[in-house]
């Protein structure tokens, strides 16, 4: 009887050491298995990003060719035939007729302002104003572009200390700041643009109100403004920045881009 009893308690002993280890086993497995999966998702995570950030980048370099084509384009071609007309008006400064004299001289003024704001457009979608004044000063200018034509009101603060961002960043800014602006005359029938830039230790922020229609960003306006919002969401994506836009039907339009300090320089 003892001999059996001591059989039944080894069996116990030993089906028990078996269970657990089966247990551990299994374990293990679901460990391994979910590890494996997780890893798996983040590498899938990882590429889907990539290939996003990839995509977002080509994009942003076919839009900045173009604008270049056309910047040359307008250049050489626009640019060209205007200074020509100037040239030709001024061969006829020596006409009798007061009343004709007048109107060529208001003529050449107006050629002479369109050469100077087709210039001040090229450069801007060419990019070398940026380059050649940075930002703030770009920013400042088109601001002042708009002003000048007597039926906008624009207003630009700054607060911190200037400092420099990448050019490729500052580009991407600007042309965020760009398509602001258009939305806000061309969409929103805005009178009064304020440009707000900040420089802090760890914080960028650049902010554009508007005093415009405004609208739901749920259901936006019309297509092209959706495709407008869009870019400018994808164009802050692309330099790790946060897109904020905040608007509603009859109170106007701000967007708000921040950069942290580590996303300033890369």
């Amino acid at each position: 009887m003892f001999k059996n009893l001591s059989e039944i308690e080894f069996v116990i002993v030993a089906g028990t050491v078996v269970l657990v280890l089966l247990a551990v086993f299994i374990i293990s497995f679901l460990f391994l298995y979910q590890y494996r999966h997780n890893k798996h998702l983040s590498e899938k995570h990882l590429m889907q990003s990539q290939f996003q950030q990839a995509l977002l980048q080509t994009q942003i370099e076919i839009q900045e060719q173009t604008l270049k084509t056309i910047s040359q384009e307008i250049h050489d071609n626009v640019g060209q035939v205007l200074s020509l007309a100037k040239l030709n008006l001024g061969t006829f400064e020596t006409m009798e007729s007061e009343s004709n004299q007048v109107k060529i001289n208001d003529t050449k003024q107006l050629v002479s302002k369109a050469i100077n704001d087709l210039r001040d457009l090229s450069r801007s979608l060419h990019g070398d104003k940026i380059a050649e004044l940075g930002l703030q000063e770009s920013i400042a200018s088109e601001l002042k572009i708009l002003q000048n034509t007597g039926q906008y009101l624009t207003a630009l603060t700054i607060t911190g200390n200037n400092y420099k961002l990448e050019p490729q960043k500052e580009m991407v800014l600007f042309h965020i700041v760009q398509e602001s602006l258009n939305n806000a005359i061309k969409h929103a029938k805005a009178k009064n643009i304020h440009i707000k830039i900040s420089y802090q230790p760890e914080l960028f922020s650049l902010a554009i109100s508007d005093d415009g229609s405004g609208f739901d960003p749920a259901v936006l306006q019309s297509a092209e403004t959706g495709i407008g919002l869009k870019s400018m969401q994808n164009r802050a994506a692309l330099i790790g920045a946060t897109f904020t836009l905040n608007s509603q039907n009859g109170n106007g339009t701000s967007i708000t881009i921040e950069l942290k300090r580590n996303n300033l320089t890369t």
